[in-house]
């Protein structure tokens, strides 16, 4: 299976058109737009004009490095240096940012999203169970849950790339409710995840997480030509297992990776008393690089880069009048990326450095959903197929000035496409007679984004008093032009909603600025404010959904989108502590304030009789009605003790903890509250050793999090009773051992005491248990109990 996984991406290449890429389990083609050259458009202009930008500096370099790199000895052309897009200076705000690297993800036995912050202090991954919504509503992990904010205000990219956003419920009443997951990524294909916990530019209003995939450097250097390695580990907590293989080697002026990955599962257990769901899963990654160096100054990168996730799942839990049987639902998740990086040290006036991408990405999830339905006296069949489809190309290009030593200026400019739908389509078969009821219609206008952004940082450093000080401005600028297409396809039944559909375009200005100043060699004290923005998504501009499409009735209630929302936007406020106090201490604390203004929640509107006569039992459309504040405090710590006490060396101890307060206020009601999305406190403490020799080692972590149940939301209007989360403590063992030189294996037991408990971030929104369909809900939410893993790594 693998290798046809691989067979398919090498055939894959970059041509002026993109070709057709298959990739997964099961086949399917995809073609990326034709290139139109008369009319063409401000971005499809920029792109061009930045590829030719490109490709001048490129030649540029190369033609500089053949009179200057080495030539009495050619050393360069043996050792050859990591190959990565970014800059190889780090810049002083990326060190703001938490840094995981693949080595702590194989630490923590990470399998998901969700392991990678498990102890991490206000972060959270908040997944949404099969069953949890409508039948044809799909499931897994929403995001990320940042400082009280989470869903689709959390902007995620892949080594620079944007992912889709997280499709809302088509007929949801609040704007954190999701039809489907934004989990298109396997860990297992990733270097490191960089965690910003305030405003990032683009979609990051609440925050950013960034996924950076493997290199070929990450393998081989000038120590070793080549690499193969397997892994094979396996979960009890959902029956699963992973196999992963990579290989690596280079030759000359080229480098070569290539990583498979395989897994499949069932559905994760439950303390609760009331089973899961039944799900069957599989899944499948493939990353390949090439890498090619002419020049000791020049690197190019090719990516091929494909995910796949298929589940079986039998919605149980819908069983009743309606639904005697229950649901089948198949649900598949696939992204497919091709790239090529370029980066570049010039010997210039002007610039020191370039790093320049362009990239093509496919992504969809999609949902069949098959059930006996019973309604008016009749039984039918019915089968509802979804999906959520995003296709994107752009290209990005960072440049880099060193004035001085300590004054560096970047320039990054970044252009992009996207085209996004959501089809619906539903036959429903009278069972009697055989006949077919055919539904199509879109659950928001298709829609063609076209992106600029512009965003200049200065970087300057000089000591006053003896001390170090920095201090870090930056501005970027974001245009975004949103073209409905299709519309043919789009509101069937409310036709006095297509006429409000147009052409729109955004502007909007992002600036930031910190100042740090040193306290010693290690350790800054810095304070920073960040301006965000976030513009509506298209779901939320033209989104709908209507009962009377499928009842046959002339009247109902609808669900639609609006075209007039402004943007959300943020202002937070930073001062925190980062760096080494002393050997052997390593240090992350601040203290944050953030009000975040005109936050969009679905709102009832009054009854429009001359505009839409026909719904007459409600109509809800997205407002910017909310404003709401967030403070809070969190630390972080790991200590080193072999620093202090040479006995204790391979010793360390790890504390983290977090604190939010937030508040909400409804502009259209005037009703304030307590922000029901902010978690609980947390802690964590761990402690580790690690052999000095290499042999073994051994961790111990402990977590709690304070119990809360949500408030009323006054943004949404929900003032349904909640279920109160409660509070738990968790602890978690785990063990190397090293074998041999090239084969280790690692073992964990989870949750060891066994106990039943809650992510609030997943469970907050569950009804209180007065009814037994709600307790129902709330035991499968339930974590799972005591778990274990083992997972063994032979390298060659």
């Amino acid at each position: 299976m693998m290798k046809s996984h691989l067979r398919s991406l090498a055939d894959c290449g970059l041509t002026s058109a993109m070709p057709a890429l298959t990739f997964g389990l099961t086949t399917k083609s995809y073609s990326a737009p034709q290139r139109r050259m008369p009319g063409l458009s401000t971005v499809q202009l920029a792109i061009h004009a930045l590829l030719t930008g490109m490709l001048s500096l490129a030649a540029s370099a190369q033609a500089q490095e053949k009179t200057a790199v080495y030539p009495e000895t050619g050393l360069a052309q043996k050792r050859l240096p990591d190959i990565q897009v970014q800059a190889k200076k780090e810049s002083l705000a990326d060190k703001q940012k938490k840094r995981i690297t693949s080595e702590e993800m194989t630490a923590r036995n990470v399998v998901s999203m969700a392991d990678i912050v498990r102890y991490e202090p206000l972060i959270s991954v908040p997944v949404a169970l099969s069953g949890s919504g409508n039948i044809w509503d799909g499931a897994g992990s929403t995001g990320f849950h940042i400082r009280g904010i989470e869903g689709n205000r959390i902007g995620m990219d892949l080594d620079g790339i944007a992912m889709p956003e997280a499709a809302p419920k088509p007929d949801g009443v609040t704007l954190n409710s999701f039809a489907s997951g934004r989990e298109y990524v396997d860990v297992e294909t990733l270097r490191s995840v960089q965690i910003g916990h305030s405003a990032t530019g683009g979609a990051g209003l609440g925050g950013g997480v960034g996924f950076v995939s493997k290199a070929p450097s990450d393998f081989v250097s000038q120590d070793g030509d080549r690499y193969a390695g397997y892994r094979a580990g396996y979960q009890s907590a959902d029956r699963s297992q992973f196999h992963t293989l990579t290989g690596a080697s280079q030759s000359g002026h080229w480098q070569t990776m290539a990583v498979a990955v395989y897994r499949k599962g069932q559905e994760t257990s439950s303390k609760g008393d009331v089973p899961a769901n039944p799900d069957q899963w599989h899944s499948s990654a493939v990353l390949a690089k090439l890498a090619y160096q002419p020049t000791a100054t020049q690197n190019y990168v090719f990516t091929l880069d494909g995910y796949e996730r298929n589940h079986e799942r039998q919605l149980n839990n819908k069983q009743g009048g309606l639904y005697p049987d229950g649901a089948a639902q198949d649900s598949v998740t696939r992204r497919q990326r091709i790239s090529l990086e370029h980066s570049a040290q010039i010997d210039s006036g002007w610039l020191d450095s370039i790093n320049s991408q362009i990239y093509w990405q496919d992504a969809k999830v999609s949902e069949n959903t098959q059930a006996r339905y019973l309604f008016g006296g009749k039984a039918y069949q019915r089968q509802i197929l979804t999906s959520y489809d995003n296709n994107s190309y752009g290209v990005s290009t960072q440049l880099m000035k060193q004035w001085t030593p300590q004054h560096q200026t970047y320039v990054n400019v970044q252009a992009s496409h996207i085209s996004s739908k959501r089809p619906w389509l539903e036959d429903r078969t009278v069972v009697a007679t055989g006949a077919h009821q055919i539904t199509s219609k879109n659950r928001m206008a298709d829609m063609d984004a076209d992106q600029l952004a512009l965003t200049v940082k200065d970087e300057q450093q000089w000591m006053w008093n003896q001390q170090r000080i920095s201090l870090t401005p930056s501005l970027r600028a974001d245009y975004r032009k949103l073209k409905p297409v299709n519309l043919q396809q789009y509101v069937v039944a409310v036709p006095a909603a297509a006429h409000e559909i147009r052409t729109e375009s955004d502007t909007v200005l992002t600036p930031a600025i910190e100042l740090a100043v040193g306290l010693g060699r290690d350790l800054d004290v810095y304070a920073q404010y960040k301006h965000g923005n976030r513009l509506p998504s298209a779901a939320e501009r033209t989104g709908t959904f209507d009962s009377f499409s499928y009842t046959g009735a002339g009247n109902g209630y609808a669900v639609l989108g609006n075209p007039r929302l402004k943007k959300e936007s943020s202002d937070a406020a930073e001062l925190g502590l980062r760096g080494s106090p002393v050997r052997g201490w390593q240090l992350r604390s601040a203290l944050f304030y953030t009000r975040y203004h005109d936050f969009i929640e679905y709102v009832a509107q009054a009854p429009d009789p001359v505009n839409y006569p026909s719904i007459t039992y409600g109509l809800y459309r997205p407002e910017n009605i909310g404003e709401v504040t967030t403070r809070g405090i969190e630390a972080s710590s790991r200590f080193e003790l072999g620093a202090w006490v040479p006995a204790l060396t391979g010793y360390a101890v790890d504390l983290a903890a977090g604190y939010t307060r937030g508040d909400a206020l409804n502009q259209k009601t005037g009703q304030r509250a307590a922000l029901a999305s902010v978690a609980p406190a947390k802690f964590s403490a761990g402690l580790n050793y690690d052999d000095p020799a290499g042999r073994f080692g051994i961790a111990v972590y402990a977590r709690h999090m304070a119990g809360k149940q949500a408030p009323d939301d006054v943004i949404s209007g929900i003032a349904t009773a909640r279920f109160a989360v409660p509070a738990h403590s968790v602890v978690d063992v785990s063990s190397w051992w090293r074998i041999s030189q090239q084969f280790r294996v690692q073992a964990a037991i989870n949750n060891l005491a066994d106990r039943k408990y809650w992510d609030y971030a997943s469970a907050r929104g569950l009804a209180a248990g007065t009814t037994a369909a709600a307790l129902a809900d709330i035991e499968r939410q339930a974590q799972p109990g005591r778990q274990f893993s083992v997972t063994m790594n032979l390298n060659f």
